[in-house]
């Protein structure tokens, strides 16, 4: 894997937001790199800017209220800031793909699976509609789905959460994309549902030899699909290594409040750690570090200084103090 030619690579990435007076500072110099054929996992709380940073890859941030105001998301040896809407229509389905957060949401309600599936793959690959289903059907039935003629025609509302969401990822892998997004892609679903979900993930991984990111809340979900983690914190990555350096050795006191309330077999029962306060207010950001106001570990310079990205082993940054 660390031998892989790098797939994505995100330099300094700054997103705004103009929300009426206010200016909401979604991404602030996000840095991230993947390599081909690796399952890279964003983590945070809710408003941490994941979504904002996936979506951006894509160009989907919604311009106004959203701007772009520096960076660059290198894919393929290619800026995509650089590119045209016609030619991000070329790519979106085709090299990079995304599975959205709600599928009931994401599906078109007026036309049935098959006909947004086959659309994707007519766009695509420039076949007829015929040979479309027949690809559609096909794609439905990798993922899982029992009796993929009978899904081709119905609407998302006549499905349940588990099959819209397998609808999702064969119309995102429906063209073979060299980049999976997946955003919290078991969210909505019940435990047995998402087990089921994420080992279908796994599995099309390596058979059309794609590469995913995966964002989530979820430390479960990290550690059962990545290789390596990044961890978002109001709009910046606080800490990035492998899924032995972030769960072993956890070096951002964000990072190790996660992992404390989380609930770990074997232990006795008792009340999880929470970590006090809320993600701050990103129109309104403090001066020093973001989550000093928070940290059981800050000092003095917390809240004065912006902690600069160290790297305090091979491959495992943190941007901390101490």
């Amino acid at each position: 894997m660390k031998n892989n030619p790098i797939l994505l690579n995100i330099k300094d990435l700054a997103i705004h937001f103009s929300v009426y007076k206010s200016v909401v500072k979604a991404l602030q110099g996000v840095n991230l790199t993947m390599r081909k054929g690796e399952t890279l996992g964003i983590v945070g709380e809710s408003g941490c800017g994941k979504s904002v940073t996936a979506s951006s890859i894509l160009q989907l941030i919604p311009c106004p209220p959203g701007k772009i105001v520096s960076g660059e998301i290198w894919f393929e040896g290619e800026n995509i800031l650089e590119k045209s809407e016609h030619e991000m229509r070329t790519i979106r389905g085709k090299t990079i793909s995304m599975i959205f957060q709600d599928p009931m949401t994401a599906l078109n309600p007026v036309f049935t699976v098959g006909d947004q599936i086959a659309t994707v793959i007519r766009f695509h690959q420039h076949v007829s509609r015929k040979e479309a289903w027949v690809r559609a059907a096909d794609m439905l039935s990798v993922v899982g789905l029992s009796d993929p003629g009978a899904t081709l025609i119905k609407y998302p509302h006549e499905m349940s959460g588990g099959m819209s969401q397998r609808a999702m990822i064969a119309m995102a892998l429906s063209c073979r994309p060299n980049l999976l997004i997946a955003d919290e892609p078991t969210t909505a679903l019940d435990v047995t549902v998402q087990a089921q979900i994420l080992e279908l993930m796994k599995g099309l991984k390596k058979e059309i030899d794609t590469s995913i990111l995966l964002i989530t809340h979820d430390l479960g979900v990290i550690a059962k699909m990545c290789e390596n983690v990044a961890v978002m914190y109001a709009g910046r990555i606080v800490e990035y290594g492998s899924l032995y350096h972030i769960f072993k050795n956890p070096s951002h006191p964000y990072t190790q409040g996660l992992l404390s309330s989380t609930p770990k077999l074997g232990e006795k029962k008792g009340r999880l750690e929470i970590i006090e306060g809320h993600v701050p207010d990103l129109s309104q950001l403090p001066q020093g570090c973001l989550f000093a106001p928070r940290c059981f570990q800050a000092k003095t310079v917390c809240p004065e200084d912006i902690p600069t990205t160290i790297e305090i082993e091979k491959g495992h940054v943190v941007a901390c103090h101490f």
